[in-house]
């Protein structure tokens, strides 16, 4: 029984540790070679654009979020692009200054593109600060993993009790979900968003930062629900059942009469959870974002 029991462990950890390793590879690779290029161009749009001339085709409005939308040509070819309303002034008709790239004439920004316009762009630290925390993080579980394994490998014996309590367990998953709700908000399309839904400065503060503060009290409660999630997943998981999606789902649905309390706080948990999703929902609908 603990032979089996030792294959199956190992056989767990040590698919886990290659999905977190190819993980911790893979996700921060591409992105920030996503981002780097999109970096470069900028670079060289401020370091040697062209400038040009370009033509407002239309402004569209969505609730308070408006956008200018312009096309120009370039060697015969029409591209197309559009901005921020407040960026660009104007109606359809009238023509101003851009400043394209000559290598991918696709780029531009309008009016004289210089390092000013630049460092506001880029957003450095979101740029490199989000590939290494995400290959810090899935490596960090890689190597966890690869520990258990080589442990296993030697003939460590089994542990008798789970590795954390589902207590802890649970509010280190809330803890990881509340990082990357946050994480979000560094990216300027989300913080554009803000500003269309809330205005610059709500109650007299940054928009990011009352943003930041009602997310962390909206999802306060799920610090006391992911430990009864973990709770009965973990308790099934002893019992021989998976940790797949639908393994969790049954760990939910099949609790046994020691699990009903968390059982309904669970449940309780995702119809609090479908509440938010629906309430902003229509709260954008109704801002026209």
């Amino acid at each position: 029984m603990d032979e089996e029991k030792r294959r199956r462990n190992l056989a767990t950890d040590a698919r886990a540790r290659l999905v977190f390793a190819t993980m911790a590879l893979v996700i921060p690779l591409v992105l920030g070679l996503l981002f780097r290029r999109q970096e470069l161009r900028l670079r060289a749009l401020a370091d040697h654009g062209r400038p040009g001339t370009a033509t407002i085709t239309a402004v569209t409005r969505q609730g308070s979020a408006s956008n200018t939308h312009y096309r120009y040509d370039v060697d015969g070819v029409t591209h197309t692009w559009n901005v921020d309303r407040k960026k660009l002034q104007g109606e359809p008709g009238e023509t101003f200054d851009i400043t394209y790239l000559p290598e991918d004439p696709s780029l531009s920004r309008p009016g004289t593109y210089s390092q000013v316009e630049l460092d506001g762009e880029l957003n450095l630290p979101f740029r490199r600060g989000f590939p290494i925390g995400l290959f810090v993080a899935f490596g960090s579980a890689a190597a966890f993993c690869h520990r258990n394994v080589r442990r296993l490998q030697q003939g460590a014996p089994l542990a008798t009790k789970p590795r954390i309590s589902p207590e802890g367990a649970g509010r280190i998953l809330a803890a990881l979900f509340l990082g990357c709700v946050l994480a979000v908000n560094l990216d300027p399309n989300v913080r554009a968003v803000q500003v269309a839904a809330f205005g610059p400065a709500p109650l007299g503060l940054p928009v990011g930062l009352v943003v930041a503060l009602a997310e962390v009290l909206l999802f306060a409660p799920f610090f006391w629900v992911f430990p009864h999630l973990m709770r009965l997943v973990m308790d099934r998981f002893a019992q021989g059942g998976s940790l797949s999606k639908l393994g969790i789902v049954l760990a939910v649905a099949q609790a046994g009469p020691e699990g009903r309390r968390s059982r309904r706080i669970v449940v309780a948990g995702l119809v609090y959870f479908i509440a938010l999703v629906a309430g902003w929902i229509v709260f954008a609908a109704s801002r026209g974002i």
